[in-house]
């Protein structure tokens, strides 16, 4: 919770199998549309195989495929490193994923680009699969989020840096993404969105959502989304610190702001929607539309000391917006840290921010964050409604880490019902106090999502090293969140690797596999 700037959806099932039967055929090219030099396979060797065995015994194809490379943003640009401040080159985090729903076989992606150790990163790309996320090329040209992206005071993207991306596709098939772009110190801060009318190969001038100049206020962690149901409307949802603390007295709130496009992403309204009481404030808001027009937010609520999962609904086009509907204990947003499995003092930051998925044409709604036993590790928990938000299913945990900590878990569902999520663990940790083995699993869901022993999990690439993604003051930044969405029947996820190379530590992959 930061109450000052501290250092801190479709082509026929069939088709989507035919690509995955194809994919796992194909051998990994020598580069791809991206300029990746190297091949990528889910075990390290070159060569692409099965990933292992899930719990019924049957082992589960998996394609992996290389997203991004070494930076493209022009040598040299952005602030030089200072006391305080270290730039982490060639490193990619937090990407985030939708798909086209005119056009299944198209997702898009953005993510943060040359990571600075404290706030965002030097620029944001974005890329577009034609194929399902077989193959990636980045967008022709990078939406002005920073200067490094070509932002100037002229097109409303003049700052030190960008992050918090967020995209959504609309159905007109329009490319929507959500920036957090501020100074370095975060003294200025601001919620930028661009459009790209032709799904993510060219993106427009960003509109500012909101902006403040005053370290008072502190704008942070944006969401955009895409009504699916309502052809042209787009939402932005993000929490916003006010702080008028004194020296004696803390005096702050961090409410929730919501930003409405009726013209598929081209003008904006913003207004604040939902209070909270002193003191306390929400965190990694996430709206999702239903089919009879309800709209629910996800989020994460804090007091100085307490933490909570929540979701509130809006009937009226949010205008107003419930109590809590879920409402469930939590772990701190930017601490506790998940503990090293090594002991080392070099631990993984936490990401307890909740993600929705609903089923499309459906009621059915699926959320997911970051839990924490007694014994301080931190877990997948679940619960689900089938009466669009207004009641929700006991939480279980659903990560089958069999010791330790699983990290950051993101939600995706199909239209005919399956559930996927995606965690990173640490099951393959040696004694080396030096390395932390760490992989990407997935567990799936058919029916009785609500009962443990029905989820699956599935192996889909590791190990690799997580002390080498890029140091925060609250840990290792493997991510706050990373993509998965539904392709008819399979998943797409792209997610941050590190590849054992200093001049290129960290790159994303994209993964394909059934569900």
């Amino acid at each position: 919770m930061r109450k000052t700037p501290v250092i801190r959806p479709f082509r026929a099932l069939s088709a989507a199998a035919a690509v995955l039967a194809a994919c796992l055929a194909v051998q990994p090219a020598a580069a791809d549309e991206t300029g990746v030099q190297r091949p990528v396979a889910s075990d390290g060797t070159g060569t692409e195989r099965p990933a292992a065995a899930d719990e019924s015994g049957t082992p589960g194809p998996v394609v992996v495929r290389p997203v991004s490379g070494l930076s493209p943003l022009p040598a040299g640009c952005g602030l030089p490193p200072a006391d305080g401040y270290t730039l982490n080159p060639n490193t990619e985090v937090l990407p985030m994923l939708a798909r086209d729903p005119r056009r299944p076989q198209r997702l898009v992606t953005v993510f943060q680009q040359d990571r600075w150790n404290r706030y965002g990163s030097n620029g944001a790309v974005a890329a577009v699969s034609d194929d399902y996320g077989l193959t990636w090329r980045r967008s022709e040209n990078l939406p002005a989020f920073s200067r490094c992206n070509g932002g100037t005071a002229a097109n409303g993207g003049d700052y030190d840096v960008t992050t918090d991306h967020w995209v959504t596709v609309t159905p007109s098939g329009a490319a929507v993404a959500a920036s957090l772009s501020m100074s370095r110190a975060g003294d200025v801060t601001a919620i930028l969105v661009a459009r790209s009318g032709d799904g993510g190969r060219t993106w427009d001038a960003p509109v500012t959502l909101k902006r403040d100049d005053n370290p008072r206020f502190f704008n942070d962690r944006p969401s955009v989304t895409a009504d699916p149901y309502r052809p042209g409307v787009v939402y932005a949802v993000w929490d916003r610190v006010d702080d008028q603390s004194t020296s004696t007295t803390p005096n702050w709130v961090q409410p929730i702001y919501l930003a409405k496009s009726t013209d598929d992403g081209r003008t904006w309204t913003t207004s604040k929607v939902y209070d909270v009481p002193a003191n306390s404030g929400v965190i990694g808001t996430q709206l999702v539309p239903l089919p009879d027009g309800t709209l629910l937010i996800g989020m994460h609520h804090e007091t100085v000391t307490d933490g909570a999962t929540q979701v509130i609904r809006s009937t009226d086009g949010g205008k107003t917006w419930s109590a809590p509907t879920l409402n469930v204990p939590a772990p701190l947003a930017v601490g506790p840290r998940i503990p090293d499995p090594d002991g080392s003092g070099d631990p993984i930051r936490n990401a307890a921010l909740p993600l929705l998925a609903a089923q499309p044409g459906t009621k059915t709604v699926s959320a997911v964050w970051q839990s924490q036993d007694a014994d301080g590790t931190f877990h997948v928990a679940y619960s689900r409604s089938a009466d669009g938000g207004k009641t929700w299913s006991s939480p279980i945990r659903v990560d089958k880490t069999p010791t330790g900590s699983a990290a950051v878990p993101v939600v995706a569902a199909s239209r005919t019902g399956t559930v996927a999520i995606t965690y990173y663990d640490f099951r393959a940790n040696t004694p080396d106090p030096a390395t932390l083995p760490t992989d990407l699993w997935a567990v799936t869901c058919s029916s009785r999502c609500t009962d443990p022993g029905a989820w699956r999990e599935r192996h889909i690439e590791g190990p690799f090293d997580s002390r080498r993604f890029p140091a925060t003051s609250v840990g290792r930044l493997i991510g706050d969140y990373t993509g998965l969405v539904s392709v008819g029947a399979a998943f797409t996820a792209v997610y941050g690797v590190t590849t054992g190379d200093p001049a290129n530590p960290v790159d994303l992959h994209s993964a394909v596999f059934p569900g």
